[in-house]
């Protein structure tokens, strides 16, 4: 269930990309932005609709690491615990390393609860420890990078 939930999502989100952007007529950080938010929003549409029937649905998550590059610039949106790098040649030593472009996303960094409890002040359990781990109670956040080519 779950490999059919992610498929369905991944294509998702590319046919929203897709759609956004010709909309558009450009790849942005609102396209990206809004992609991933219409794509979550069918999933979460799902999980409401087969969560009665089929409870386990609410448990099943994933993380989304996108790259587009448009124009000569790399877009990169980066949901949970993805993470981008890219190789980097350094013209005078010939040598190769990698520049981290993303950073985790999730409840494990303290400016990502802060940024949780500020925009949910009204629920003080938005972030909680639990099992060893910061926890996010049906939240995803988006971050959002752009790197010339």
């Amino acid at each position: 269930m779950k490999g059919i939930i992610n498929n369905l999502r991944l294509l998702n989100l590319c046919t929203c990309v897709a759609g956004i952007a010709k909309d558009e007529g450009r790849i942005s950080e609102k396209v990206l932005e809004n992609a991933l938010l219409e794509t979550e929003e069918g999933f979460m549409s799902l999980v409401r609709g087969a969560f009665e029937s089929n409870p386990v649905i609410a448990a099943n998550g994933s993380c989304c690491l996108v790259g587009v590059i448009w124009k000569g610039t790399l877009l990169v949106a980066n949901l949970g615990d993805s993470g981008a790098v890219v190789g980097v040649l350094n013209k005078k030593t010939k040598e190769m390393f990698a520049d981290q472009l993303t950073y985790e996303h999730n409840a494990s960094s303290p400016q990502v609860r802060e940024e949780l409890k500020s925009l949910h002040p009204d629920d003080p359990k938005i972030v909680i420890f639990k099992n060893g781990a910061w926890r996010v109670k049906g939240v995803i956040q988006v971050l959002l990078y752009y790197y010339p080519v």
